[in-house]
C-alpha cells in the first residue's frame, strides 16, 4: 500500500511539473499571429499509452484537456477534453498492434494521430481558411512528434 502511494504521489508531482512547464513554456508566432506550441501533455500521455496501455488513460486524459481548457481557452471550455480524450483511445489502441507493426509505423500512426488532433482542435478554433488551418496544424504536429521521438529515444526507450 505504501509503494502504491508513493507511485501515486510520482505521477501527481509530474503531472504538475509537466502543466507548469507548459504554461511557462515559449511558443512560436506562426501565420497571421497564430501561436504554435510544444504540446507536453499530448507527448506525456502518448507515452503513457505506450508504455501502460490501460484504458485509464482516457479519464486523464479528459481531466487534462478539461484543465488545459480552463488555462489555455476559455471560450472553448470542453474543446480539448474531447479531443484529448479522442486521441489518447487511438493512442491506445496502438498497443494492439505490438506484434504486427514494427516501430516506424507506429510513429507514422502517432504522427497522423497529432496531425488529426491539432486539425480537429484549429479546424474549431480558428475561423480561417482551411489551408491555413491545415498548415498550422502540420507543423504543430510536426513539433509535438519530434519532442516525442527525441523523449521515446533518448530519454525513456519506448520499444
Amino acid at each position: 500500500m505504501f509503494l502504491l502511494s508513493n507511485k501515486i504521489i510520482y505521477y501527481i508531482i509530474l503531472t504538475l511539473v509537466i502543466f507548469i512547464v507548459q504554461v511557462n513554456f515559449p511558443y512560436i508566432l506562426f501565420y497571421n499571429n497564430y501561436k504554435i506550441t510544444l504540446d507536453l501533455i499530448l507527448v506525456y500521455i502518448t507515452i503513457a499509452a505506450l508504455l501502460k496501455g490501460s484504458y485509464k488513460l482516457i479519464f486523464y486524459a479528459f481531466i487534462y484537456g478539461i484543465i488545459q481548457d480552463i488555462v489555455f481557452s476559455t471560450s472553448q471550455l470542453g474543446l480539448l477534453s474531447f479531443i484529448s480524450s479522442l486521441s489518447t483511445f487511438f493512442l491506445i489502441s496502438l498497443k494492439n498492434y505490438d506484434n504486427l507493426w514494427d516501430m516506424k509505423m507506429k510513429y507514422i500512426v502517432i504522427f497522423l494521430i497529432y496531425l488529426f488532433h491539432f486539425v480537429f482542435y484549429y479546424l474549431i478554433l480558428y475561423n480561417d481558411m482551411l489551408s491555413v488551418i491545415f498548415l498550422i496544424s502540420f507543423f504543430q504536429a510536426i513539433f509535438t512528434f519530434l519532442l516525442f521521438f527525441l523523449v521515446s529515444n533518448f530519454i525513456i526507450k519506448i520499444k
